[in-house]
């Protein structure tokens, strides 16, 4: 897997609320940015970050983002790629957005750091 393109994780990380823990061989951070006055305009609420321990970068991101228009969304981020999951007509708490970014985390990472996804065995179950 290929690290996020976009850095504001960085930035996110040290200025913002971090829950740390493991899942299948990666490191997950939940990261909540509270609306403040220094961070009204922040494009992002809550994301949680799927670190890849041999690059030390997130690979993945599930993000609850606001778009143009300060409407709220859940995205999916990789190296690769930038696709919006779902749309809010209100802001979900942090405790919805949780279980929502867990589950697209599952569904999205290989089963270990530079695993194949595709070639999971719930993979192929899904596709048969």
């Amino acid at each position: 897997m290929e690290a996020l393109r976009d850095l504001t994780w960085l930035r996110q990380l040290a200025l913002s609320s971090v829950e740390r823990f493991p899942l299948h061989g990666f490191d997950m951070a939940l990261v909540s940015v509270p609306p403040t006055a220094s961070h009204h305009e922040e494009r992002f609420r809550y994301r949680l970050l799927a670190f890849d321990p041999s690059l030390g970068k997130p690979v993945l991101s599930v993000d609850l983002e606001s778009d143009i228009l300060g409407d709220f969304c859940l995205s999916l981020e990789t190296g690769k790629e930038h696709r919006v999951l779902a749309r809010y007509d209100s802001l979900p708490s942090l405790n919805e957005f949780r279980a929502q970014a867990l589950a697209e985390a599952e569904r999205s990472l290989p089963d270990s750091p530079g695993g194949d996804r595709s070639a999971s065995p719930a993979r192929k179950r899904r596709r048969a």
